[in-house]
């Protein structure tokens, strides 16, 4: 015998629907939040709010030399870089365990470690400088960046660094001191960088490299290798780039020689013929906000370095501070 099937009601017919159609979203909120929190696990600057959605908060380590540091009293192109981060609205936290510039009374700085000295990027570095009067409070000083720094050196010492402070993006700008202070050639600095990258992605297999190339700087007598090594160097680097990069751990290049205006015939950018016044500051920060986005579809787009009254950065120039190189220091270290 065959039961005659029951017609629903339209009404009945509207509440089944709707019942449906309710628990259908609420598996799909359930897996889609399920691997969110998945991807917050493997991402470390990856956070889920209280209503369980995913913010990514970005964790950036800026790695560098002095011109990344910055003198006591500069506003240093850190700052810029971390005011475009905020204006892009994107969340950052800059990561390191140095937050200050070099102050005055630095003392002079070796040339290169000996040969059979252990490096200790724990050991006493003085970073105790301040920043320029304007710069924000807020600002994230937290960078591993040092006076006279080298990739040979530093790529002894990354893996310790990233193990203590976490990071998903390096913003590498490393390589002059290498070749100026005999550390290696420029085959052999592209070398130390490659050997860099390794060690750091042993700390995490997952991260993101933004690797800038050298400026050059005035003419100094006696040095006339370094205009030609700076030449060598960045065609090396960029041939290597492509070779280094992967799915999970892409490497891109920053073009900084690019567009820092920084030459041996002149520097207008540098106040000593290399590092950057208030107007460098902004071309560095520029030249990575460009691999930022067009590279890593981080932001909108890049920096723009503000045009005042009387000229570029007219009125960027009341720095607190020394006028000139922490005492001490040569020149021609970075």
């Amino acid at each position: 015998m065959v039961l005659p099937l029951r017609r629903l009601s339209a009404p009945r017919l509207v509440s089944s629907l709707y019942f449906c159609l309710a628990i259908t979203c609420l598996l799909v909120m359930l897996a889609r939040m399920t691997s969110m929190r998945d991807a917050a696990e493997e991402e470390p600057g990856s956070w889920m709010t209280t209503h369980g959605l995913l913010e990514p908060t970005l964790k950036v380590m800026i790695v560098g030399d002095s011109m990344s540091q910055g003198r006591e009293g500069d506003w240093t192109w850190r700052f810029r870089l971390w005011e475009w981060f905020k204006d892009q609205g994107l969340p950052v936290d800059f990561v390191g365990p140095y937050n200050g510039t070099a102050q005055s009374d630095l003392p002079s700085l070796p040339a290169t470690p000996s040969s059979n000295e252990e490096p200790h990027w724990t050991s006493e570095i003085r970073t105790s400088g301040g920043y320029a009067a304007g710069v924000s409070q807020d600002f994230d000083k937290d960078h591993f960046a040092i006076w006279g720094r080298a990739v040979a050196i530093d790529k002894g010492l990354i893996y310790d660094v990233l193990a203590a402070y976490p990071a998903d993006l390096i913003l590498l700008m490393l390589g002059f001191n290498d070749m100026a202070w005999f550390h290696s050639d420029a085959a052999g600095t592209v070398d130390s960088m490659q050997t860099f990258i390794l060690n750091a992605r042993a700390a995490n297999p997952r991260l993101k490299f933004a690797i800038a190339n050298v400026p050059q700087r005035t003419f100094i007598s006696g040095r006339e290798d370094l205009p030609v090594s700076t030449n060598t160097y960045n065609a090396l680097l960029r041939e290597a780039i492509p070779g280094w990069t992967t799915l999970d751990s892409p490497v891109e290049l920053v073009e900084l020689y690019e567009n820092y205006d920084c030459a041996p015939i002149a520097c207008p950018v540098g106040y000593d013929g290399l590092h950057p016044n208030a107007q460098g500051e902004y071309q560095i920060a520029r030249a990575f906000t460009l691999t930022l986005v067009q590279s890593f579809s981080i932001g909108t787009f890049p920096l723009s370095i503000p045009i005042m009254a009387g000229g570029p950065l007219s009125g960027l120039s009341n720095l607190q501070g020394t006028g000139g190189l922490p005492q001490g220091v040569p020149d021609m270290i970075l």
